[in-house]
């Protein structure tokens, strides 16, 4: 991709990618060992470098509504931040629902942010609106580095620099069921130890609690090429981006489209999906219901980007709901030899308008160090968590504190695991965090660019919404479906598979110079 440095006033429509949200995730990860100085004594070595900056208010762009707590944690912040950096916060927090557009109007209009997350910074670093961090990094971010792999750092980068600080702490996508245990519990039915187990209990709830929808997915994310590469994991079945009917297999560095190269376990999880439609199954308005159903009661078996079930889903359900208990069943399990392109879910980036980048640069390492990442990830200790034990904090349940880290400073060396979850789960956890647990993706290190193919990647994000969701979450006869989606998709899914190919061999053909 040619990196541009102009470009700032491009509309933002032509910037605007369909992509997940689901990002984000839980504020669970095992720690490492980095070797690097303590926090009390980077803090010293603020206090004493730092004393003499002039104020500055950092404008920070974040997604979602803020945490409970949170003007108490930015309050701490701000306080520590004061002995050292001298910065105060103007954190603008976005709806999810609006956070897309209004990033990219802000982008295009060149509004003063200093710190903008971005779950794909593709576009922006290709229409030159990200500042290279390499240099700033190298100067005043040694903890943003010591706390990330190589694999992290390098699969990030584009064009071999480095646009946004990757903001990770999982190395594969943690996806999961969750499920009303005490639904299971009051038909008599087993734990879960199986897909096919799994259907069963979803049907027995049909039968036999017709009060609750026996499954309501998050999402045709989840439960598309997601589950058709679970259910053979050996396939390496993984969706090209968020373009519908594009994917790779077999880790062979070839992009396939489901109308030519229909592979026979996507095929066979779109049937089975029609049919637990039809037999009321999935909920009657499974494309616009989400995970949130669950919390409400409303749903025995839902999914989420995650392993385990995390606090607020616990305890909302148990408000919603008294006497209700979750729990969790996943198809992962610790002995799987598995593929990664450690490539970041979400980025922290310093727009090329900040007019205060090193000092970006200096927050989000101050925000690497341990006591300040805790206040950041989990809030006042005493009053919202307990350490409990190396790499394990005790979250409050009087006083939850809904953490944000995945979009400022997400890194697997400093991140807890949440203690109360079960031993399995907390064992998937570190499994997942542990980089050397994973091969190398032959697509690690690639970066598409879009803008070749920007006008086709838009219609095909419509027509994806209008055909290609409801196949996947069983709303149509999968042939069907299949038919009226490829006579108004094949032409772009074609020219954006074309262009995905050619930039991918020019990729791999460079790494073997």
């Amino acid at each position: 991709m040619k990196v541009r440095r102009k470009g700032i006033m491009l509309m933002a429509s032509s910037l605007i990618l369909a992509v997940t949200l689901a990002g984000c995730g839980s504020n669970e990860a095992a720690p490492s060992e980095t070797g690097k100085q303590s926090p009390s004594e980077s803090g010293k070595a603020a206090a004493t470098t730092d004393a003499q900056l002039d104020p500055v208010t950092l404008k920070i762009m974040f997604p979602g509504d803020p945490p409970a707590d949170w003007s108490e944690v930015k309050s701490e912040m701000e306080n520590r931040l004061a002995d050292s950096l001298n910065v105060k916060l103007n954190v603008v927090f976005i709806p999810w629902a609006d956070v897309l557009q209004k990033r990219q109007v802000a982008l295009s209009s060149a509004e003063d942010y200093d710190l903008i997350w971005d779950n794909n910074p593709t576009q922006n670093i290709a229409a030159g609106l990200y500042e290279p961090l390499d240099d700033l990094i190298e100067k005043v971010g040694p903890e943003i580095k010591s706390n990330r792999s190589p694999q992290l750092m390098e699969a990030n980068k584009v064009n071999g620099k480095l646009y946004a600080v990757p903001l990770e702490v999982n190395f594969i996508r943690p996806w999961t069921f969750v499920i009303r245990k005490d639904i299971r519990e009051k038909l008599g039915i087993d734990p879960i130890k199986s897909y096919d187990d799994l259907i069963q209990f979803m049907y027995a709830v049909k039968e036999k609690a017709p009060e609750v929808t026996p499954y309501i997915p998050n999402g045709t994310e989840h439960i598309g090429l997601k589950l058709a590469g679970m259910l053979d994991p050996n396939a390496n079945l993984t969706a090209v981006l968020n373009y519908p009917g594009l994917y790779t297999k077999g880790n062979d560095g070839k992009v396939y489209n489901i109308f030519d190269d229909m592979d026979p376990m996507i095929m066979k999880n779109i049937e089975q999906n029609h049919k637990l439609y039809k037999d009321g199954i999935f909920a009657k308005d499974a494309l616009t219901l989400r995970n949130g159903e669950f919390t409400k009661g409303k749903a025995a078996v839902t999914t989420f980007f995650d392993f385990g079930v995390n606090l607020g889903t616990r305890t909302g359900l148990e408000k919603s709901v008294p006497g209700a208990t979750a729990e969790a069943f996943s198809l992962y399990d610790t002995s799987m030899k598995l593929s990664s392109t450690y490539k970041a879910g979400n980025h922290i980036a310093v727009p090329v308008v900040s007019k205060n980048k090193e000092r970006a640069i200096q927050f989000i390492n101050w925000l690497n160090q341990k006591d300040n990442y805790d206040l950041l990830a989990y809030g006042i200790k005493g009053k919202n968590w307990e350490d409990a034990g190396e790499g394990l904090y005790k979250p409050s349940i009087e006083n939850p504190y809904g953490g944000i880290p995945f979009a400022w400073g997400w890194n697997p060396a400093l991140d807890r695991i949440d203690a109360t979850l079960p031993e399995d789960v907390i064992e998937l956890n570190k499994w997942e965090r542990d980089p050397n647990n994973f091969t190398t993706d032959i697509l690690s290190g690639f970066t598409f660019d879009p803008s070749p193919v920007s006008n086709e990647v838009a219609q095909l994000s419509n027509a994806g919404k209008e055909y290609y969701d409801p196949i996947v979450l069983g709303l149509v006869e999968p042939t069907e479906g299949l038919v009226k989606f490829k006579d108004i998709a094949y032409e772009n899914v074609k020219k954006i598979q074309t262009e995905y190919q050619k930039q991918l061999d020019a990729f791999l053909a460079g790494k073997k110079k």
